[in-house]
């Protein structure tokens, strides 16, 4: 399972190919709209209430050149605003804490870049850093959106893939960085003169390489493989995880590979014990607890037996399976494609485990007992089907699904009885992104070409404009400050106000 794969009983829906709206006048802040609700109301639809005037237009930063440049060091100590892996930290919350509560949300730079943007962008100091589809990573002046410097690392992907639907196919799984350190891993697909993934270690400050080394371990095919999901930081190590290509072909399995931050030294490896499939794609990757870390795998073959696939699996840092979570009903699941791992475990209070896949059913689970087959502390059915992410504020946590944004509300059971699952809130009529949660704001760039603002209490929207197309069944924006940052196709976008 990989990048873009919907379940077997919905039609694919292809990337919005319309022309680019011109951002300058079409912004609109939506402060007194009605709530969206789970009564179904539409995405856009709020009532009551005039759009507000228009922002002013802004000037683009300069095309930059894939030309590394002298840079000027951010400080990198650990901030509030940081962000420097995705969603923000390792358990992968999506939460800024360093924003105010929105004012009027404005567009305050445009800089295009040499590719596609499929990664998260990340903020580190006054740096945002941003990687493309053509193997290059820039960083961006936060406030003006300059390029202090870029790097080319190597020449993606463009042609002889098994399939897939991302070309040219070069770094997707969002980056991690180590703000005590300056240092930042991330990973490049090539295909010349072999495929291969290949782990980079840069200096934040001026973009130069550090280190760098394969990444692909012995039995994989670096063809078949995608690293779609995002690289995190435990101790040691920076882990990576693989799913396959869109089309779920060739010979792929779910794998983790973990390599020291020195940049030498034996890898740690996990491979999904089924035949083939049950990919680790979500674009979250991994999510960390309690020094493990916990993944969730897509449909496995044979579909008959568990083998891992459809599962919440716990690892330990030398990436030894310790424990898992498969549904009872894991054999249609694998059959008709419903990846349980369409978006990762979620982190929550009191050591529990939120997890949604295609098939729409919320499972609250035990981080330290994770159950087996079966062993769910509660589950509900919660919206059409899981697809991207979740951020988690609380006991609350905010997903995308197909069509639609879902909060629910999970409460800790009492004197051994389960805990509590409920839908808080829906936004319906949308194609979201995974959500992150800013100043009390759940913002989300959507497969539509839209930005979006929900307040996180009700859903009552807050703010919409229209973006560039996006290129991504999964756009991802972060957030410092009073400013977010939105990755739109081959430009990255900031709004300044939030």
């Amino acid at each position: 399972m990989s990048e873009g794969h919907r379940p077997f009983r919905l039609p694919r829906r292809r990337p919005v190919t319309q022309p680019a709206a011109v951002l300058a006048g079409i912004v609109s802040v939506l402060m007194a709209g009605a709530a969206c609700t789970s009564s179904g109301t539409a995405a856009g639809q709020a009532t009551g209430t005039a759009p507000a005037p228009a922002a002013p237009a802004t000037s683009s930063a300069a095309v930059p050149s894939a030309t590394a440049t002298s840079a000027t060091s951010a400080p990198l100590a650990g901030q509030d605003a940081d962000w420097p892996t995705y969603d923000r930290t390792a358990d992968r919350t999506g939460v800024s804490i360093s924003s105010p509560a929105p004012a009027t949300p404005r567009r305050s730079w445009t800089t295009a870049v040499d590719g596609a943007v499929f990664a998260q962008p990340l903020v580190i100091g006054s740096e945002v850093i941003v990687a493309t589809e053509n193997d290059t990573v820039y960083a961006l002046d936060e406030s003006t959106g300059a390029v202090r410097w870029s790097r080319h690392l190597a020449s993606p992907v463009r042609a002889g893939l098994p399939c897939g639907n991302i070309d040219p196919s070069g770094i997707t799984g969002t980056p991690v960085a180590d703000v005590t350190s300056g240092r930042l891993w991330v990973v490049t697909f090539t295909g010349q003169p072999a495929y291969r993934h290949t782990l980079w270690e840069l200096d934040v400050a001026t973009g130069r390489t550090v280190a760098q080394r394969p990444i692909d371990v012995t039995g994989s095919d670096p063809r078949a493989q995608q690293e779609r999901g995002a690289l995190v930081l435990l101790g040691s190590r920076v882990y990576v995880p693989f799913g396959g290509l869109y089309g779920d072909c060739s010979d792929y399995k779910g794998r983790v590979v973990g390599a020291p931050v020195s940049g030498s030294g034996p890898l740690v490896s996990f491979t999904t014990p089924n035949e083939r499939e049950a990919g680790i794609w979500a674009p979250a990757g991994e999510s960390v607890a309690n020094g493990s870390l916990y993944v969730a795998t897509g449909n496995g073959t044979p579909y008959d037996q568990v083998d891992d696939s459809d599962s919440v699996l716990r690892l330990s840092p030398d990436l030894q399976a310790k424990d898992r979570f498969t549904p009872t009903n894991f054999e249609p699941l694998s059959a008709d494609d419903q990846d349980l791992g369409s978006t990762e475990p979620a982190q929550l209070p009191g050591g529990l485990i939120f997890q949604v896949g295609k098939e729409g059913v919320g499972y609250v689970l035990d981080g330290t007992r994770l159950g087996g087959t079966g062993g769910e502390l509660t589950s509900s059915e919660v919206c059409e089907g899981g697809f991207g992410g979740d951020a988690v504020d609380g006991g609350t946590v905010v997903f995308s699904c197909y069509d639609s944004l879902r909060a629910v509300q999970i409460t800790p059971g009492r004197s051994g009885a389960a805990p509590g699952l409920h839908v808080r809130w829906s936004v319906t009529g949308l194609s979201p992104g995974p959500p992150i949660i800013a100043g009390g704001v759940v913002w989300d760039v959507g497969r539509k070409s839209t930005l979006s603002g929900y307040r996180l209490s009700d859903g009552k929207s807050m703010f919409s404009a229209s973006t560039a197309p996006v290129v991504t069944d999964f756009p991802s924006l972060s957030a410092s400050g009073s400013r977010i940052i939105v990755p739109e196709g081959d430009q990255v976008v900031s709004y300044l106000g939030i």
